[in-house]
C-alpha cells in the first residue's frame, strides 16, 4: 500500500461588490490567511476555483518556488476565473495540463453552454506522485451556479474527457471542485453513483466514506455555519483508498479565509493490479 497524500477543493472567492462593503472580506485582506492554510495544510494538490489572474499572482509569490500553478482562464483571451490547480513541487512532477470549457464546443476558447450564466471550465493535469510511485490524472472544475441544465451537460463533457484520456492511458484519476449542487441533484448522482455509459469510469464520491454527521455546509458566506449540504466535492476512481475526508473550518481569531470551506480528502493508492 503507498503512502498517503492529501488533496483540497478550495472555492478562494474572488472580489464581489460587497468587498467594498466589508473589506475584512474582499482579497486583500485575505490572501495571506489563504496562502498560510494552503501551507500548513501541507495538501500535495489543490484544486481551487474564483482564481482570477491578480489573485493568482499574490499566490503565486506567496507561495514562492514551492509551488507550480496549471490552468488557464475561462475567457476567450484565456483571462478571468480559472479552475486551476496548485500542486506542492517536492511532492509531485507535472507531464501535462489543459484547460477546456464545459459547453458543446469544449475546445473553443470562451465558449459555454447558451443557458449557462458565465462560460464555464474544467482543468485536468496528469502528475507523477512520489508517494505513490507512479502518475495520477486530476480534473478541477466550478459548474453554474445558476442553470441544472448546464451542470448536466457539464457532468457529461468531463466524462467524455476522463474516457478519451483513459483510452490513451488508464490512470487512478481525481475529480474535484465546486458542484454547485446538492448531493441528491441529478449531476452528483451521475457522478456518485456510476449513471453513465462509460465501462472504464467507476468514481466514489469521498462523502460517501465518512460519517455522515461530519458532513455539513461546504458554503458558509463567511459567517462560519455548519448547518446545511455540501456544494464542492472530492470523486476519486477505484484505485484509491480514501482514508479521511473533512471540511476544513480553520479561522483566524474568528475571520475566515473564504465563503467556502476547504473540502479535504486523505488518499492511498491501493497496489498496482490489486482490486
Amino acid at each position: 500500500m503507498s503512502e498517503a497524500i492529501k488533496v483540497a477543493s478550495f472555492n478562494l472567492k474572488r472580489d464581489s461588490i460587497l468587498a467594498y462593503l466589508n473589506r475584512q472580506n474582499a482579497w486583500s485582506s485575505r490572501r495571506n490567511l489563504i496562502s498560510s492554510m494552503i501551507r500548513s495544510s501541507n495538501a500535495t494538490i489543490v484544486g481551487v476555483q474564483e482564481l482570477i489572474p491578480s489573485m493568482r499572482e499574490d499566490i503565486k509569490r506567496l507561495l514562492s518556488a514551492d509551488y507550480s500553478i496549471r490552468g488557464f482562464g475561462r475567457a476567450k483571451s484565456l483571462g478571468d476565473e480559472q479552475a486551476a490547480i496548485i500542486l506542492k513541487n517536492d511532492d509531485v512532477t507535472v507531464s501535462f495540463d489543459k484547460t477546456f470549457w464545459l459547453s458543446k464546443h469544449p475546445e473553443k476558447n470562451g465558449s459555454r453552454a447558451y443557458y449557462a450564466f458565465f462560460p464555464r471550465i474544467c482543468t485536468v493535469c496528469e502528475a507523477y506522485v512520489r508517494e505513490f510511485g507512479r502518475k495520477i490524472r486530476v480534473f478541477n472544475t466550478h459548474f453554474d451556479h445558476v442553470c441544472g441544465m448546464a451542470r448536466n451537460l457539464s457532468v457529461r463533457i468531463i466524462l467524455e474527457y476522463m474516457h478519451r484520456l483513459n483510452q490513451e492511458e488508464k490512470l487512478p484519476t481525481i475529480l474535484m471542485g465546486d458542484l454547485n449542487a446538492r448531493p441528491d441533484s441529478r449531476p452528483i448522482r451521475v457522478l456518485s453513483e456510476n449513471l453513465h455509459e462509460y465501462s472504464d469510469i467507476h468514481l466514489t464520491n469521498v462523502w460517501n466514506c465518512v460519517d455522515t454527521s461530519q458532513i455539513g455546509s461546504t458554503y458558509h458566506g463567511f459567517k462560519g455555519k455548519t448547518d446545511g449540504r455540501p456544494i464542492d466535492y472530492i470523486f476519486v476512481s477505484d484505485e484509491f483508498i480514501v482514508d479521511e475526508a473533512y471540511i476544513d473550518r480553520t479561522n483566524f481569531n474568528g475571520r475566515y479565509p473564504s465563503d467556502h470551506y476547504p473540502l479535504m480528502a486523505v488518499l492511498r493508492l491501493k497496489e498496482h493490479g490489486a482490486e
